[in-house]
């Protein structure tokens, strides 16, 4: 299993520097800032060139986090 912790706490350390790049998608292994890029692709594609199947973090760079709310109470019918 993946664990991104590391990844996540150095995108918000050094999102104060990063959002001079807003919009683009940044690269970071471990405590490594490794690139941006203007695509996701573009990114995803570094990281596993880079790190093979090694886990990694592609993020694009916002001011704001946006909240996705997902629900496992659907209520569907039996049957």
């Amino acid at each position: 299993m993946c664990n991104l912790k590391q990844e996540i706490a150095t995108y918000n350390r050094r999102l104060s520097e990063l959002l001079a790049q807003q919009g683009k998608f940044v690269l970071i292994k471990g405590d490594d800032v490794s690139g941006t890029f203007d695509s996701y692709q573009d990114a995803l594609t570094a990281g596993y060139q880079r790190f093979k199947l090694d886990s990694f973090l592609v993020k694009q760079i916002t001011a704001v986090e946006r909240v996705a709310y997902i629900s496992r109470d659907l209520n569907l019918p039996n049957g």
